[in-house]
């Protein structure tokens, strides 16, 4: 059982949405090598349901507006006893439960928080690492819309991702969004617009008043717009990211589904090159957007991430957009006081007509003076307030997690852009520790009073496939090739997608059943106990007749069996090396004692077997653990040789 904490997301409405994801899309990697762990991001995917549902039991805690109720643009809901919500019945089908295929997203109206500048402060209790400090929740909240004056001009840049993974219904989406945003400029504005895929390609070569016409204009290109081709989305940033007026606020608004395994290039870029008073938001389309683009770009860029999905009301994430981009109020804020030791996250965010502003405070536990700057269209603006003193174990948690929460989010944004890697680490572990949170260095784990695993027993590994995301084309990520005849898509024939069976399918394409993983673009057939394996596999068995056979007097001859199968190291802690085996035959296991390692120059060596899966049959599909020592610690080999009685095995290894 996990217990997962998340943060709610406020929308301009007045009213909070949790949003839950369910299924991971497979990624554009660009050519071989550009992305280090492809391997990593590489998604298994299928085109028919899996067996493993999701249920729901949500109970909403907050004061609802009158008349109101909570609901879902991804799933029916229905309320049983107590008020607590779960999925219709009939989205499930006969498994019960709904697929996983979607993001899980509930949104409920709440009464409206008052106007103002306000502080909560709480303190962790004395036993904790982080008890020195006291921390603060700062809400500014916009005033009513009759005492608000003009907002600062804005120059409006749309940077709209066609790539093929776009095809279909997320490009339609964002039609309908980016059309929305176009809607709401003034005559003060300005206007951009750039599409990219394998490049980027400019709406006209210049910015161009927000007028009527150039409106007119600017949603027929949209109409026109087709996804095809790569997501070289660096170039389209830095294509967006130009000088502006003095006077005006440039706003990138880019709309993607963020498909790609080479965010850091993208977000480098933002961190890099983004001018003082620009901001970058990201508009997340369909059903299982890659939010680690899409959020971390929009913290780098100080803006804000609106997620919409394919079937999700487009108008919706328009507005929630617009009303953090339409009326920029107060901008280039700073916090300081006598009471302020630090804030969160470190690029603050603009205060707008449509939406506060929640900032985390780190303060000194006697409290004193909070004071906000900023700029407004008329001039500089400014208040202050006092913090309370605040005693160990003092308020509630949530300031004191909300800090800790926004301190990670700004270091990974950093890692994510190339910072140091073992420094950034390093204080990401710090801080799940001091806050006791769960993040990329820390996690809860539980531990079991007995072994649930023999490890002297071969086990089984497999690959899980997730379901392709709702209303994604799998023409469109090179998944499947079709061919229109007579108005009907059919697969083509010579097409790789099709030859290995790309989706699962139920076994259905070509006779091949199991997953297809994607890697740059391409489908690569499944690995590693699948029809393919299991067939080269019998070849790669047959006894070496040019090895063995040797006359009276030879030395001995090698196993009759020669094997090749793959390998990843999965420990390498001084000269102790652990390896896991892929197996592809059925083979009788025995180790011995010593292995022949082969590093990439050719040199050989033998290493001593200190122990991993004991020896007796092994099936297909099964892993074999093996522990090896070393001589010294040094590079890791490219193969190992096991050679027993009556089999030879030659593992190629990976890290």
């Amino acid at each position: 059982t996990l217990t997962i904490d998340q943060r709610l997301r406020w929308l301009d409405e007045g009213a909070w949405e949790w949003r839950f994801p369910t299924t991971v899309a497979p990624r554009y990697l660009g050519t071989d090598g550009r992305v280090a762990d492809a391997g990593r991001v590489s998604q298994d995917v299928t085109d028919g349901p899996l067996a493993a549902r999701l249920t729901l039991a949500l109970a909403v805690g907050d004061t609802l507006v009158a008349g109101a109720a909570p609901a879902s643009p991804s799933h029916r809901l229905r309320a049983g006893d107590g008020g607590v919500l779960g999925f219709a019945d009939d989205d499930g089908g006969a498994g019960g439960g709904a697929r996983l295929d979607r993001d899980v997203v509930v949104r409920w109206p709440v009464a409206g928080s008052a106007v103002g500048l306000s502080v909560e402060a709480s303190r962790a209790a004395a036993a904790a690492r982080n008890a020195g400090s006291a921390y603060g929740l700062l809400t500014i909240v916009p005033p009513a819309p009759a005492a608000q004056g003009d907002p600062v001009a804005r120059d409006l840049i749309v940077l709209l991702d066609t790539s093929g993974s776009m095809n279909g219904a997320p490009l339609d989406q964002a039609r309908r969004v980016v059309s929305a945003l176009v809607e709401t400029l003034g005559e003060r504005d300005q206007l951009e617009m750039i599409e990219f895929s394998s490049a980027p390609r400019r709406w006209k070569g210049a910015p161009v008043a927000a007028s009527a016409t150039h409106k007119r204009e600017a949603l027929d290109w949209l109409r026109r717009l087709q996804a095809s081709g790569g997501t070289e989305m660096r170039a389209g940033i830095l294509e967006a990211l130009r000088p502006l007026r003095a006077e005006s606020q440039r706003q990138i608004v880019l709309v993607t589904d963020g498909l790609i395994g080479f965010e850091s290039e993208v977000i480098a870029a933002i961190d890099r090159e983004l001018p003082a008073s620009s901001r970058v938001h990201t508009v997340g389309v369909g059903s299982a957007v890659n939010r680690s683009l899409t959020m971390a770009a929009a913290r780098a860029g100080r803006g804000v991430e609106v997620l919409t999905g394919t079937d999700e009301d487009a108008e919706r994430a328009a507005r929630a957009i617009v009303a953090r981009t339409a009326a920029p109020l107060v901008v280039d804020l700073v916090v300081t006081g006598a009471a302020v030791v630090g804030h969160a996250p470190r690029a603050l965010p603009d205060l707008f007509a449509g939406a506060p502003a929640l900032i985390g405070l780190a303060l000194r536990p006697q409290g004193g003076a909070v004071t906000v700057r900023g700029r407004t269209a008329a001039g500089e603006w400014s208040a202050t307030l006092e913090a309370p003193a605040c005693e160990a174990g003092a308020g509630r948690a949530t300031p004191i997690k909300l800090y800790g929460r926004e301190s990670v989010e700004d270091l990974e944004v950093r890692a994510a852009a190339g910072g140091a890697g073992a420094e950034i680490d390093r204080a990401i572990e710090t801080l799940g520790l001091d806050f006791q949170l769960a993040t990329r260095l820390t996690s809860w784990i539980a531990v079991a009073e007995e072994p649930a695993v023999d490890p002297g027993a071969p086990s089984k590994r497999v690959r899980m496939p997730h379901e392709l995301p709702h209303g994604m084309s799998a023409e469109g990520l090179g998944l499947r090739s079709a061919a229109v005849a007579g108005g009907v898509a059919v697969p083509v024939a010579a097409a790789p997608a099709a030859a290995f069976g790309a989706l699962r399918a139920g076994g259905r394409s070509r006779g091949l059943p199991g997953p297809m993983r994607v890697k740059g673009g391409a489908p690569v057939p499944p690995s590693p106990a699948g029809p393919l394996t299991r067939f080269f596999g019998k070849l790669l068995g047959a006894p070496d007749k040019k090895r063995g056979g040797g006359e009276p007097g030879e030395a001995a001859a090698p196993p009759a069996r020669a094997l090749r199968f793959s390998g990843r190291i999965t420990l390498r802690k001084g000269t102790t090396m652990a390896v896991a085996l892929d197996v592809g035959n059925e083979l009788e296991w025995d180790p011995g004692a010593e292995v022949e390692l082969v590093w990439a120059d050719g040199r050989r060596a033998r290493a001593k077997v200190l122990g991993g899966t004991r020896r007796g049959a092994v099936k297909s599909g099964q892993v074999i653990r093996i522990i090896v020592e070393l001589d010294a610690a040094e590079a890791p080999p490219v193969e190992m040789i096991v050679t027993g009685a009556s089999v030879e095995i030659t593992v190629a290894l990976t890290v």
